[in-house]
């Protein structure tokens, strides 16, 4: 009898050490999964704001890709506003001032209100840069792009985005 208890104890070591290595080599093997993408953005953000036409406007839009071009060349972040209702002054100085309160670095304004709030609020934000597209021929502290898209909104919003970025990095 004890060489029986022998016998299936044997087999059942047996056929464990079967059984694992079965599971061993039909085990699927673990997928590495892709590191994730993440961008590290510098402390400076770039905001954008237009008029209730958003970035269908081609002044807007223009001004919207020079601002991303220059994002990618420097790692800082960029994001628009677009004001919502009555396209005045007054209502659009909200926006602004949220912008302002955001903290943004450089605040492009395209549009005839946005413009018109930037230029009166400005100097609630002295810290913060301002570009205009359009607008008044000469305000002191707000560099002016013709809002032309002929003459290269993009790239001049882009240069100037550019340069306030430059300019609080210390670069």
């Amino acid at each position: 009898m004890a060489w029986l208890r022998r016998r299936w104890v044997l087999v059942a070591v047996v056929a464990a050490a079967a059984l694992g290595l079965l599971v061993w080599l039909f085990w699927p093997e673990r997928v590495q999964e892709p590191a994730p993408r993440e961008r590290t953005y510098q402390a400076f953000t770039a905001c954008l704001l237009t008029d209730d036409k958003g970035l269908a406007g081609e002044s807007a839009r223009a001004a919207w890709d020079g601002m991303q071009q220059a994002s990618l060349a420097e790692s800082f972040k960029v994001q628009y506003l677009a004001v919502n209702g009555p396209q005045t002054e007054a209502n659009a100085s909200a926006y602004f001032n949220s912008l302002g309160l955001q903290g943004c670095g450089v605040i492009v304004g395209v549009g005839e209100a946005p413009v018109a709030a930037l230029v009166a609020g400005k100097s609630r934000f002295p810290t913060t840069r301002y570009v205009m597209v359009g607008g008044p021929a000469a305000v002191p502290g707000v560099a002016r792009v013709e809002a032309s898209p002929a003459t290269g909104v993009g790239a001049d919003v882009r240069a100037e985005v550019a340069s306030a970025y430059a300019a609080a990095s210390g670069k």
